[in-house]
């Protein structure tokens, strides 16, 4: 009796020629469907990037998960990131909060990273492996109160880096771990109070209150395998002192601050807003923000110092925003460059509504891309996605 052809499986969706998507996305009207399709899976994420298409733009991503593609398009729900509980500061990393600690997730991939839990940390002082009489009498003073993970960065495959925030003794301090580990985080036990980092050029920099630069050197501990900080030094000192100003009308005029890495340079960026407010018993009520201006400066190593820069580039356009800042390489076709992207309300107030805003560099001028777009402020911050 002659046997019966084996059965063929069905062909999968996931294997589409790379070709054949090229022509599905290149009819697709709006970047938000063409992110839509990399979303699927990712054999047509790979698809998409391979495909003779332009790069979608970034997109705004709300607390309620419901995404916006630039320069202009309707939300929709993206439900891998449903409760996201902050941004990473690199890459399209989100993190979630598990029921031992936390873990990264990219929504586009579905890959995660586990992070220790925040109370799962040791101290320690550069150049001291030893637990000396400063660090136990700051581990003491710390003791029970459970650090904030202001800032978290994945930089590489092996490195974790975040800025630990103790509201309760206004301390931050720089952690590092690896990732995947589930027992602690290296917390630098000295050091001045670090507002930012970033991973550039395979290194990781600080930035200080005072906008002075720090480097910070990462060894491995070699009986465990675990990354600590071995050299932390100053690279650029600070600009000059800034305080907040308040003007006689009811005017705040503050200011917020960003390291963000461009093609092959190191930015520092300042927005200085004008925020209406009230005193209500001797509370400072912020009404809403209304103006902004931005300076940004270049990292010059060799000569130690910021150098202020009036043009990031007619191809460059930085996305901002509470635990992000990122450089973007854009086609004039997309939109204008030497543009940036943020938040008007970064989280000076969690009564006041937020919208994206964009500056131009050329002229000073304000406009808003997602006129109809605004969400109330909460423990969540929106932030930026790149497909």
């Amino acid at each position: 009796m002659e046997k019966a052809p084996p059965s063929r499986q069905p062909a999968s969706w996931a294997d589409i020629p790379v070709e054949l998507a090229g022509l599905v996305l290149g009819r697709l009207p709006a970047h938000v469907d063409r992110v839509r399709f990399a979303a699927v899976c990712p054999q047509w994420r790979t698809a998409a990037r391979q495909g003779n298409v332009p790069p979608p733009m970034p997109m705004l991503l709300l607390p309620d998960a419901t995404v916006y593609s630039l320069p202009g398009s309707e939300g929709f729900h993206f439900p891998a990131c449903t409760g996201y509980t902050d941004a990473c500061g690199t890459g399209n990393w989100l993190v979630f909060s598990g029921e031992d600690g936390c873990f990264l997730r990219d929504p586009f991939t579905n890959d995660t990273v586990t992070v220790p839990a925040l109370s799962r940390n040791r101290f320690q002082r550069v150049g001291d492996e030893s637990n000396d009489e400063a660090g136990c009498s700051w581990l003491e003073m710390c003791k029970g109160k459970l650090p904030d993970a202001y800032k978290i960065i994945f930089c590489s495959p092996h490195l974790i880096a975040a800025i630990f925030s103790y509201r309760s003794v206004q301390i931050t301090r720089v952690a590092v771990c690896q990732p995947g580990a589930s027992s602690w985080w290296s917390v630098l036990g000295n050091g001045p109070l670090f507002v930012d980092i970033v991973f550039h050029q395979r290194k990781l920099y600080a930035l200080s209150c005072v906008d002075t630069l720090f480097a910070i050197d990462i060894s491995v501990d070699h009986s465990t395998g675990d990354p600590c900080v071995s050299q932390i030094q100053q690279v650029i000192g600070g600009l000059e002192p800034w305080s907040n100003i308040f003007l006689p009308d009811g005017v705040l005029i503050t200011r917020v601050n960003y390291l963000v890495e461009s093609p092959g340079a190191l930015l520092l960026v300042y927005r200085e807003i004008d925020l209406r407010f009230t005193r209500n018993w001797n509370k400072i009520e912020i009404l809403e923000a209304e103006r902004s201006r931005f300076e940004v400066y270049e990292a010059n190593f060799d000569q130690s110092q910021w150098a202020k820069v009036t043009t990031i580039g007619d191809d460059q356009v930085l996305f901002l925003c509470q635990r992000f800042g990122r450089s973007v390489n854009i086609s004039h076709k997309e939109m204008p460059g030497d543009r940036i992207f943020f938040m008007d309300n970064d989280g000076y107030s969690k009564k006041v509504s937020s919208t994206c805003s964009v500056y131009d560099m050329r002229d000073g001028k304000m406009s808003t891309p997602l006129p109809m777009v605004s969400w109330k402020p909460g423990t969540v911050f929106a932030t930026w996605l790149l497909p």
